[in-house]
């Protein structure tokens, strides 16, 4: 009989159905004790008098309480309260893939975006040799905050099970969130367990299943996540058994011709009617998923790029001057052009970092403008002499390499600001004419002008002060304290040039920050500058985004006071929503204040931007680790280093990623290789203590402790919270918050603190953060 609303169970009290599964019926409940919303999975007394059923429901408790996987469901405890048996489960709420099936199919991102987190549960159930048997899209969820969840493991067969009997599901197309589960024998010669629009064919007949069923599943939802509809169908039962068992798939791109041939690939051999010819596991499948959106993300997709989109990128100028040292000037006017059309409204500009890339290679035209998803390319060189520079630009087309518009300027430096607003100009006024078919007309070339004029604000109109500057920010780029402290006087000097130098003002902020965060000046000292350069940049410029991005990095950073680096942070959003620099201190700060989805949708939000940026990657790392989306952390730490190998941050964090995992031996290795020693002993210390080397863990924790408490309060507190030692973990706290040690920001995100959350003294020093005010 159904549970009404209020019925007690133990500690818990129903507050209304669910629905039911194959194994019993579930109710959303309040457990009393917790005082939390849990899900209750109830045995029917049907099932809970047979000696079999029993059987199964205890073995369905062990077996999901074994898989411990952030997209599985999560199994609190099993309950038997006057005869009722029970289990209770986190309580998943949001909609089933059925729900998201559209007609024609998903966007593909959506697709993977859904798939990969579903294929990464299934492996680490197959590693514990557990099989599903029931995948289906009612079987799986995706949460409010968009994390896939599979659900329902009541049909699970494990390692131990012997052969039993086997029942048939019959449902109709796209069912209800957790519809209740119904039985039809087959024939007499026994029953098939599963829900037939998405057996396997060995199912069907009976056969011994193992985890390539789960896999033609998989690949059934990814054809119907894709194209809106499943591959075997049929009027009757007998006409979708039939399908499955003799037909072969349409070819998904016959359905949908623009999905691309490598996704195909991956969907058809899910559906090999052959075991022994499918897919070899769910990891392979999620890999060769996880490798296609690389692809995409990177635009390396055999795709054109799209002609309608006003995109461009700054490829750096080429410095033709007798002297190299001239180089600082040709990267500085390559960097203000870049900025100045990043700001204007409809144009997609592609990140300095990416641009980059490609200084001094010799790819063509084509090749770049692929891997920027871009459709145009500006290009030029610049020969300084004296007073006198010559700057020559071209502006192409990536789909033929067409000249769209080029120009050679002789002129003396003290025309540098004219030849750039005429360049930017030129360049929004083509782009709109060409690519989106607007008329350049007077009206036009007026409007390119005025745009341009207001994202130009903020410079000076002195070209020695110019000069100074831009050789200042070519030095703090080469982040070395030498280089950092050169900068600075250089940007010095042009102030004194120049006092009302808005754009100078908040670069010397940068460096600033540049040294205190490095530790080469005590902490207070220059953060007080950093802040006053900002202030002195917004008071002369109040609109000006870079002394907004500046004052926002130093209020989070710093000051702690999240609702100030909020507001100071949207301000620079509304300015320069293109800007990659903003949208990416933006999920930063999202991280911090723990909101994870936000920041990773920043985080892909910039590589759109930014494609080829290690840093762009690393970041997106770290907040999917946050989010226990270890695999997809890897990948992303992982293609960090592939445009970055030798950097620091990566190794340490894909060792973690690695770890998180349980493949020790390889987090071992990538550790070691971390060339950072601070990062790479803070990344052993953890590798160690985890393994269950507690000697080698003691000698990296000392060895840290010994050379970097100065730097690293933080880093070793999250050692010793994975250690669970929790009064040394507190005790480094401590010395962060003394220290005003930055990386205490990020204490919310950080899943190695997650031993610390049920300490009272956890949600004291979260308050005396400010976080949650």
């Amino acid at each position: 009989m159904p549970l009404s609303p209020k019925t007690r169970l133990g500690t818990y009290e129903i507050v209304g159905p669910l629905g039911a599964g194959g194994m019993g019926e579930v109710y959303r409940a309040k457990d009393l004790r917790l005082g939390r919303d849990v899900a209750v999975k109830v045995l029917p007394q049907t099932v809970a008098s047979s000696p079999d059923r029993l059987a199964r429901f205890e073995r369905e408790a062990r077996t999901v309480a074994g898989l411990n996987h952030p997209n599985i469901v999560t199994l609190h405890s099993v309950e038997d309260e006057e005869g009722i048996r029970f289990l209770t489960m986190e309580l998943v709420e949001g909609q089933t893939l059925s729900n998201l099936v559209t007609p024609g199919g998903l966007p593909l991102s959506r697709v993977l975006e859904l798939s990969i987190p579903l294929t990464d549960a299934l492996a680490a159930a197959h590693e514990r040799g557990v099989i599903h048997r029931d995948l289906k899209p009612g079987n799986v969820m995706v949460t409010r905050e968009g994390r896939v969840k599979v659900l329902d493991f009541g049909l699970a067969k494990t390692p131990e099970e012997e052969e039993e009997p086997r029942r048939l599901e019959v449902s109709q197309p796209h069912e209800a969130p957790l519809e209740a589960t119904t039985f039809s024998p087959l024939s007499g010669a026994g029953q098939v367990l599963g829900t037939l629009p998405y057996m396997a064919p060995e199912q069907l007949r009976g056969e011994p299943v193992d985890a390539r069923s789960d896999l033609f599943a998989v690949g059934i939802i990814l054809y119907e996540l894709a194209t809106g509809r499943r591959p075997f169908n049929g009027e009757t039962p007998a006409e979708v058994s039939s399908a499955i068992l003799l037909d072969p798939p349409a070819p998904p791109t016959r359905l949908r011709p623009d999905l691309p041939p490598e996704f195909e690939r991956v969907v058809l051999r899910c559906l090999e009617k052959n075991p022994r010819q499918r897919a070899e596991s769910a990891l392979f499948v999620s890999n060769d998923l996880r490798g296609l959106r690389r692809v995409l993300e990177r635009g390396e997709a055999e795709t054109p790029v799209p002609e309608k989109t006003a995109s461009i990128a700054v490829l750096p100028f080429v410095n033709r001057s007798a002297s190299v040292d001239d180089e600082y000037f040709s990267d500085g006017l390559t960097d203000e052009l870049l900025g100045t059309l990043a700001k204007i409204g409809g144009l997609h500009v592609a990140a300095r970092t990416s641009s980059f890339q490609f200084k001094g290679t010799k790819d063509d035209i084509a090749t770049i403008g692929r891997k920027l998803k871009v459709a145009t390319l500006l290009e030029g060189s610049v020969r300084k002499s004296g007073n006198r520079v010559r700057i020559s630009v071209q502006l192409v087309k990536v789909s033929d390499g067409f000249h769209v518009w080029s120009e050679t300027y002789d002129r003396t430096l003290d025309d540098i600001f004219a030849v750039q607003d005429d360049i930017a100009q030129s360049v929004v006024k083509e782009l709109r004419a060409t690519l989106l078919g607007r008329e350049a007309d007077s009206d036009a070339s007026g409007q390119a002008k005025a745009e341009v004029a207001r994202a130009a604000k903020g410079r000076s109109s002195d070209p020695e002060a110019h000069r100074l500057y831009l050789m200042g920010r070519y030095l703090v780029d080469r982040w070395t304290r030498e280089d950092v402290a050169k900068s600075i006087d250089h940007l010095k000097e042009a102030l004194t040039r120049d006092p009302r130098f808005a754009v100078a003002w908040a670069e010397l902020s940068r460096a600033y920050a540049a040294e205190a965060g490095c530790g080469w000046v005590p902490v207070a000292e220059g953060n007080a500058r950093a802040r006053a350069a900002a202030e002195r940049a917004l008071m002369l410029e109040p609109d000006l985004e870079d002394g907004h991005v500046r004052l926002g990095w130093i209020r989070m950073t710093y000051d702690w006071d999240w609702r100030g680096a909020e507001t100071t942070l949207a301000r620079a959003f509304e300015l320069a929503p293109g800007d990659e620099r903003v949208i990416h201190m933006s999920a930063v700060l999202a991280r911090n204040l723990g909101n994870l989805d936000e920041a990773i949708a920043l985080n892909r939000r910039a590589l759109e931007r930014d494609p080829l940026s290690s840093a762009s990657y690393l970041n997106l790392g770290l907040n999917l680790f946050a989010a226990d989306r270890h695999a997809e952390a890897e990948a992303a730490f992982r293609d960090a280093l592939e445009f970055a190998p030798e950097g620091t941050v990566a190794h340490a964090s894909l060792s973690l990623a690695l770890l998180a995992q349980g493949r020790h031996e390889e987090s071992l290795a990538e550790a070691l290789r971390e060339p950072e020693e601070s990062l790479r002993l803070y990344a052993l210390s953890i590798v160690h203590a985890t393994a269950g080397r507690p000697g080698d863990a003691d000698a990296a924790l000392r060895e840290f402790v010994e050379k970097h408490a100065e730097n690293a309060a933080t880093q070793i507190a999250e050692a010793h919270a994975v250690r669970g030692d929790a009064d040394a973990a507190f005790e480094w706290l401590e010395r962060a918050f003394a220290q005003r040690d930055g990386g205490l920001t990020e204490m919310m995100a950080s899943p190695h603190f997650r031993p610390l959350h049920g300490d009272p003294r956890w949600g004291a020093f979260l308050k005396r953060m400010g976080f949650g005010t």
